[in-house]
């Protein structure tokens, strides 16, 4: 880790003279080489260290915690022009012990990560920022809901999942979300390894043109494909968007179900006539493919089929608390994406079967459900009474052929349920 800190230390003064600097969040001191070096020799042994040097208009920093380290850069657009070969080898040589990282334009990460609404202000007119979506959070403020956008950036199992201009993907990412997957993405601009086990994935030519439509509709389809928003989400519901992938797990080995139209490009779950299905034995390292053309049956979308019972579901967990409107949009999604599915009706099983839509939420919303809100809103959809079974209210829907009973649950009874219908998660299930 000295090592690690003094390559920091020297790459940061190659591409800029330090001024100033700030040990452990504290106010920043004039700079000398001197006392960095003592400072990085009397810490790196701790728990926790951070160090930052800058010199008025460039910075760098890092933070070490208990054997882990962010390293962060953020550089004039001309410094990092005039060093960007150095700055891309430099990155390059450091994946070798990385779990992960990016480089992209500042503005880009502002305007997809910022949720304040007033440091948005910064960048954006009170106009632009009224349009964008929200949501509010426990304490009751609102802010700007990041997850809709191509570049929030999302933690997930000690990893970082975002869509940016370049990023690097070490082996750390296979227990998540296997490098092969990520590896044959399309409409990217390049994808390659840069060495047995280290990914490098660039979706754009120029940094600096992000903005552009072409570009930020890469951003998006590369998010898309690898299914961050199927991971992972903060604002309580996701991001009310089809998948173009879904993941199953199991102890030890990931399944994946990818989403191609006859072209063979990537496409949302209801549009796709090719599916390729991978299996992920990440004990053996096992890797294997299939490609299949058709469509989908029963069970990709309620995959938890109890055959004594004659039942078959598929849940999801949701805060509507998180909304700025209780939570009936995200009701109208989940409620319309299991039960307007083309061509399930040929399914003999759905036909026969009780079909559920198992929806786990917190305690104060399963006893408040938004029945006469829904039905308003789905006026194509006819519903019967909201109805209530022991401690449960469900409702059963039908349109057409299609049938749905939708149970209302609270949040604490969901480990109750995996022992018996086993762990599976309606967000990623096939």
């Amino acid at each position: 880790m000295k090592r690690i800190i003094q390559d920091w230390l020297v790459f940061a003064r190659i591409l800029f003279k330090p001024t100033a600097i700030g040990a452990n969040q504290q106010a920043w001191q004039p700079f000398s080489l001197g006392d960095c070096v003592s400072l990085i020799k009397q810490n790196c042994d701790k728990e926790e260290f951070s160090l930052r040097i800058t010199d008025g208009q460039n910075e760098s920093n890092f933070h070490f915690q208990k054997g882990k380290m962010l390293e962060q850069h953020l550089l004039r657009k001309d410094l990092f022009q005039t060093h960007r070969q150095m700055i891309l080898n430099y990155t390059e040589v450091q994946m070798k012990l990385g779990l992960c990282a990016y480089i992209r334009d500042y503005q880009e990460y502002l305007y997809h990560n910022q949720e304040s609404l007033t440091a948005r202000l910064a960048f954006q007119s009170q106009k632009e920022i009224e349009a964008l979506p929200k949501l509010r959070l426990p304490s009751g403020q609102v802010v700007v809901d990041c997850n809709q956008f191509a570049g929030y950036d999302i933690y997930y199992a000690g990893c970082c999942l975002t869509s940016c201009w370049r990023m690097y993907f070490s082996p750390a990412y296979q227990q998540t979300l296997p490098l092969e997957i990520i590896q044959d993405v399309q409409q990217v601009e390049q994808a390659r390894w840069l060495s047995s086990d280290v990914l490098l994935v660039e979706l754009y030519r120029d940094p600096f043109r992000w903005q552009e439509k072409r570009n930020l509709a890469f951003q998006r389809l590369f998010r898309d494909q690898i299914g961050i928003d199927q991971l992972a989400w903060t604002n309580g519901t996701g991001i009310l968007r089809e998948p173009y992938i879904e993941f199953s797990r199991t102890k030890g080995v990931i399944q994946t179900v990818q989403y191609q139209n006859d072209d063979f490009q990537p496409t949302t779950k209801k549009q796709a006539t090719h599916f390729v299905t991978r299996i992920f034995d990440l004990q053996k390292r096992q890797h294997h493919v299939k490609r299949v053309k058709g469509s989908l049956n029963t069970k990709a979308y309620f995959p938890v089929v109890d055959e004594n019972r004659m039942r078959m579901a598929s849940q999801v967990s949701l805060n509507p608390g998180l909304t700025l409107d209780n939570g009936l949009a995200a009701y109208e999604f989940y409620l319309r994406n299991h039960l307007e599915i083309p061509l399930i009706t040929q399914d003999e099983s759905y036909k026969e079967y009780l079909v559920l839509l198992k929806l786990y939420l917190p305690a104060e919303y399963a006893r408040d459900i938004p029945y006469e809100a829904l039905k308003n809103t789905m006026p194509d959809v006819k519903f019967s009474r909201l109805k209530k079974r022991r401690k449960h209210y469900f409702v059963d829907l039908n349109k057409g052929e299609n049938h749905l009973r939708v149970m209302f649950l609270e949040q604490g009874e969901l480990e109750n349920e995996k022992s018996v219908w086993g762990e599976f998660d309606g967000r990623t299930s096939i």
